[in-house]
């Protein structure tokens, strides 16, 4: 086998496994991305407009589900694991990380309704018409700064 052909041979075979990699790496991102849609820690413009996404979707009557890690200033995680079927939001609020809270436990809310409601400085995810509560009262289940929201 002549000298050149040897180097051609090894040229493709490198150029073969660089689209292999990058192939590989692209997937790779994209499975991660599509793993992490589901968990929100950042409270940024993406985890607002997938929270905007459960909440189009519920009104849709179609399910989702969520768990938001909202940042903490002091004391412990609150984990928040909303599950949707399409007729009833189930949001479940777990604080028994953080040693701060003077209630710690498992709260459970079952919901028929959800809305964003704007303010000056916040837009803020409500449930309505939960189990136990007035028709007309409204639960508070996360607020986004403004602020933050922009790019």
């Amino acid at each position: 086998m002549s000298h050149r052909l040897q180097n051609y041979i090894l040229l493709t075979i490198i150029l073969v496994l660089i689209i292999a990699l990058i192939i590989t790496n692209k997937d790779k991102s994209s499975t991660e991305e599509s793993r992490n849609e589901f968990f929100l820690v950042n409270f940024d413009r993406k985890d607002f407009k997938r929270l905007e996404v459960l909440a189009n979707r519920f009104k849709e009557r179609k399910g989702d589900n969520l768990i938001l890690i909202p940042p903490v200033i002091d004391g412990g995680y609150w984990i928040h694991d909303v599950m949707s079927n399409g007729r009833e939001i189930y949001w479940t609020v777990d604080n028994t990380r953080d040693g701060m809270s003077s209630n710690t436990g498992k709260q459970e809310y079952i919901c028929k309704g959800i809305d964003i409601r704007e303010s000056e400085n916040h837009y803020t995810f409500e449930l309505s018409k939960c189990n136990n509560y007035k028709e007309d009262e409204k639960l508070v289940m996360v607020s986004f700064l403004k602020e933050r929201l922009q790019e």
